[in-house]
């Protein structure tokens, strides 16, 4: 029936504490009277469930994101320890219930009005242990700081046990952003049947008092109230014992804020959240609004215990009291029941009648749900089982048509007009819903109640809700996509815009480059040919480089050899004879790799005494730069490379188990650091290594010549270096800006950083080539010495030249022993190495383009660097072929003159080699860089093409995947998109530069 309104007065309770007034008591509007049927429970005690021999624990048991598994299945766990840590800060952990073994992580319906499975931890009890992982218990809670006890109430998973699940730590963050004055204790328990709050507080209540006192202390109010409703005598006895109990005890500090008792009249919803506010301070929250919005914060009774258990004992959630109710039951009564025992373990407690249960319902009659089976696990938020008979909950009448009452109105606790919300609802207009404020509906059930025509207008409600819930879900989504789309179209046009800028800076430099050769040309010109005699070095008297790549694949060999003779020990299919010739064999691979480390010793120690001598014989002059280097650079480099492909493994393997939850993390963590120490040594040995194996400055002699300014080699390797970290920094803004996640501004920085640093390695290596084509004019000049006359014209010069090379050729000690300009077998080896690296190269592009797995855009960038260096490569070897065939005739005799040296061009463009001064006109080096553009061109095209095959394939697994498998599908469908998205940007890019050519 319809309450009416009651005046302040008689809503005043009339109860007294040592002479002092109780709170005064306001009035809600609306309301109704349902039948209580509490006495079917609150007559027995409160008492401990059985241990369950299994649990199962949902991991979303409360609002907000649910949590990350932390255990493996087969893993041993204590009552208490942590199963699975937050994910956010609106979240929960969870903790587990008993000791036992983890049997399974795996998707299993959960107690939920929708009946959907979510991801559940199940762990099976170890015969009658019950052992304990307890935090640190503090029973001088007053000594700890604020944030440390908030920081317990989240590690200990606390959450609100009378609504949606609400994380206690963060609403005890409220002051923060808030002014709160009263602390209320939501005690009403309004709900027909339940009397878990009750029976809470008859038996606990001097936890109660302290737990309040331990929110007061985060919280801050000026007061506190305990909102009761009058059908609780025994519970108020309790809580007024208690209260005048601390206040009684001296060895206590006195209580900061006052604590009072409010008796408020029995009426269904008066533990509604903004009704009880209403009631006790006659304040109303405002529409979508929060209690916190006016000053206030509402606890339940079994959520101020578990903060109570949690700081002062140091116990996680792991338990919570159910109510077991209902007509359907002969034993009903209230249990302490573990998290994630079965619905039917419980209900067992309370001998079900023989005529079974025609309804289960988790909750009350008026706003709980219908369950479809017993065999669930209770969570955080289960507060009653109610099993009915067909009598108390019968099935709902047939909806019958509306005819404007107006009773819903007069009973709706929200002053809401719930004849409109239904017409609205039912209609589809949901925009007018929301204009008549349908979110501040609590779906508490009195309209429906009360209605005549027994229309289900909750069931309305909820279905506008949900409706309006998925269309501004929508509307964010396309929110979301729009930004990232102008976030994009912005950093096109900046990037076009930079790009543009450094064309033109090029260009400028290029114009420049090419007037200082120009200049310096004709300075070469006359002293190109005694120059390159004077370079000329003496072949080495040992190929170190072909012993050690015999040394490479004796090494090779053996472990072949050894391989297949494991593999042949452990299938245990071949014959006694096979694994001998295996052994054979291996025995033989140990014998060449043995001789092949000999060999390449011996060859070692030959050239390093044979190097000062050959020096000392050609420049007759100390050159430690002409020495072999003892230490192996290409080794140091190469152990360098993979040390950092080892810690990008370590990273990646950490960061896998990171988002699947699974592995053994600290050790990959451990793992991970020990990568990154052998990275740094390497690098440390290679830089001292370096720094030992540069040449010193050369001294000046009539044949010698001047150490190179700058080492062209590092400096374009840091270009390189500083190219990639540009990379890497746009790429990582862009998907920053794309997803709106992540401190944009620092990426803006980052990016901006990475640009300034390959600006300054490209300025460097621009002042270090100049340098050393400015060098070269001085050399040829000393070299040819006084045989070049001041007035001479261009033809005197190069006559005169011709014979002073001729007469040191003539005149040189060892005339037939002069070595090639170039060592051609290195150069084949060189070329050969590049062209083995673009071969991987493209396989591993190749490869990644069809499994949608691995950075292409990394990999189309190595391949075209692995394609410039055998290009490079090829020009080498090319140039030093020409250049020791045209020497061929000034090695036969002493007799004949050395070929004059061709005059480059004005336009042409010198490029460092072991032939000497090679030169590749403009038009050679446009040409190479066509055919670099059209091969790269080829090759992103192919991975556009393999890039789109992989992402339909990852779609079309996607779409026939079970549950099972769709998560991890999801993840590769995103994966193979991105890679898409990648590929088809390198291909845009790539086509401008083909267009602009």
């Amino acid at each position: 029936m319809v309450t009416s309104s009651r005046s302040a007065a008689t809503a005043e309770a009339g109860h007294t504490q040592k002479g002092q007034v109780a709170p005064r008591v306001f009035d809600f509007h609306g309301g109704i009277h349902p039948p209580e049927h509490k006495a079917l429970s609150n007559r027995s005690p409160l008492v401990a469930a059985p241990l369950p021999r299994e649990v199962v624990l949902p991991l979303s048991q409360h609002i907000g994101a649910p949590a990350q598994p932390l255990v493996e299945i087969g893993q041993r766990v204590k009552t208490g320890e942590l199963i699975a840590r937050a994910q956010g800060m609106i979240s929960a952990p969870v903790h587990a219930s008993i000791t036992g073994v983890v049997t399974a992580i795996e998707p299993r319906q959960i107690p939920h009005v929708s009946g959907l499975e979510d991801l559940c931890i199940v762990i099976e009890r170890e015969g009658e242990i019950d052992e304990w992982a307890r935090l640190e218990a503090w029973r001088d809670w007053r000594q700890q700081e604020a944030q440390d006890l908030i920081q317990r109430l989240q590690d200990a998973g606390v959450v609100g046990q009378g609504g949606a699940g609400f994380p206690s730590a963060v609403k005890a963050r409220v002051r923060e952003r808030h002014a709160i004055d009263t602390l209320i204790l939501n005690a009403a328990e309004c709900e027909p049947y339940i009397t878990a709050d009750d029976l809470t507080m008859r038996t606990h209540p001097e936890a109660l008092i302290e737990g309040l006192e331990i929110l007061a202390s985060l919280i801050g109010p000026e007061c506190i109230l305990i909102g009761i409703e009058d059908n609780k005598p025994e519970a108020v006895i309790a809580l007024e014992q208690a209260i005048r109990a601390r206040r009684a005890d001296k060895r206590l500090p006195p209580l900061d804020s006052r604590l009072e008792v409010a008796v408020v009249p029995t009426k269904y919803p008066s533990g509604g959240e903004k009704q009880l506010i209403k009631l006790l301070t006659d304040r109303e929250v405002p529409s979508r609004g929060l209690p916190a919005d006016v000053g206030v914060v509402v606890h339940n009774p079994g959520t101020v215990r578990a903060v109570q258990r949690a700081v002062c004992f140091g116990e996680p959630m792991i338990s919570r009291v159910v109510t077991l109710t209902g007509e359907a039951l002969q034993h009903p009564h209230n249990v302490e029941a573990r998290l994630g025992t079965s619905i039917a373990d419980l209900l067992r407690l309370a001998a079900p009648a023989p005529t079974g249960i025609a309804r289960l319902v988790m909750g009350g009659p008026m706003m709980g749900f219908t369950l479809e089976s017993d065999a669930l696990p209770i969570i955080k938020t289960t507060n009653c089982l109610l099993a009915s008979s067909p009598e108390s909950l019968p099935v709902p009448a047939v909806e019958q048509p509306c005819i404007r009452c107006g009773m819903c109105e007069q009973a709706c606790p929200a002053e809401l007009l719930p004849q409109q919300l239904y017409w609205f609802s039912k209609a589809r207009e949901f925009d007018k819903a929301e204009l008549y404020n349908l979110a501040d509906c609590i779906e508490c059930g009195a309209c429906s109640y009360v209605c005549p025509s027994q229309i289900p207008l909750v069931q309305y409600y909820r279905f506008a809700k949900g409706e309006i819930r998925s269309a501004q879900h929508e509307a964010r989504k396309s929110e979301r996509a729009r930004h990232r789309f102008e976030f994009k179209q912005a950093r096109m046009a900046r990037e076009e815009a930079e790009k543009e800028a450094k064309r033109q800076q090029r260009a400028q430099a290029a114009q420049k480059s090419a007037a200082a050769r120009a200049d310096a040309s004709t300075a070469a010109d006359t002293a190109s040919a005694s120059t390159a005699t004077a370079a000329a070095q003496p072949a080495p008297a040992t190929d170190i480089k072909a012993f050690k790549t015999a040394r490479a694949a004796a090494n090779i060999a053996l472990k072949k050899a050894e391989k297949a003779l494991k593999a042949a020990q452990d299938g245990g299919e071949s014959s006694e004879s096979d694994i001998a010739k295996l052994e054979a064999n291996v025995t033989a691979a140990k014998t060449k790799l043995a001789s092949a480390k000999s060999a390449l010793k011996a060859a070692s120690e030959a050239s390093e005494s044979a190097a000062p001598a050959t020096a000392g014989a050609s420049t007759g002059a100390a050159a430690p730069a002409a020495a072999a280097s003892a230490v192996d650079l290409k080794a140091l480099k190469t152990a360098r490379a993979a040390a950092n492909i080892a810690v990008k493994k370590a990273e990646k393997a950490l960061k896998t188990a990171q988002d699947s939850g699974e592995g053994d993390i600290p050790a990959l963590e451990s793992s991970l650091a020990e990568a990154k120490t052998r990275l740094a040594k390497a690098e440390a040995d290679l830089k001292a290594a370096s720094e030992s194996a540069a040449p010193a400055p050369a001294s000046t002699s009539s044949t010698g010549a001047a150490a190179p300014a700058a080492d062209l080699k590092a400096l374009k390797t840091a270009r390189a270096a500083a190219n990639i970290a540009v990379k890497k920094a746009e790429k990582a803004l862009k998907t920053a800006q794309d997803s709106g996640e992540g401190d944009i501004a620092a990426l803006e920085a980052s990016v901006t950083e990475a640009k300034s640093r390959l600006d300054k390695a490209e300025g460097d290596l621009k002042a270090a080539t100049d340098a050393a084509g400015a060098d070269k004019g001085p050399v040829a000049s000393a070299a040819a010495g006084s045989a070049q006359t001041t007035d001479t014209g261009a033809a005197g010069s190069a006559q005169t030249t011709d014979t002073c090379a001729a007469g040191s050729s003539a005149n040189a000690t060892t005339p037939a022993a002069a070595a090639p300009s170039a060592d051609i077998k290195a150069l084949k080896t060189a070329r050969a190495a590049a062209n083995i690296a673009v071969k991987k190269a493209e396989k591993a592009l190749a490869r990644a383009s069809e499994s949608g797995e691995g950075d292409i855009e990394d990999l189309q960038t190595l391949l075209a660097t692995a394609q410039e260096n055998l290009r490079a490569a090829e020009v080498r070897l090319n140039s030093a072929q020409a250049g020791s065939t045209d020497a061929t005739p000034a090695a036969k005799g002493a007799e004949k003159l050395v070929p004059e040296v061709p005059k480059p061009a004005a336009g042409s463009v010198g490029r460092g080699s072991m032939a000497g001064n090679v030169t590749l006109s403009q038009a050679e080096i446009e040409a190479s860089r066509a055919e670099n553009l059209a091969k790269r061109h080829k090759q992103v095209s192919i991975a556009v093409k393999a890039a789109e095959a992989a992402h339909r394939k990852a779609e079309a697994a996607l779409s026939e995947a079970d549950d099972e498998n769709r998560q991890r599908l999801t993840t590769k469908v995103d994966r193979t998109r991105r890679n898409l998205e990648h590929a088809r940007e390198s291909l845009a890019e790539v086509q401008a530069l083909v267009d602009a050519q």
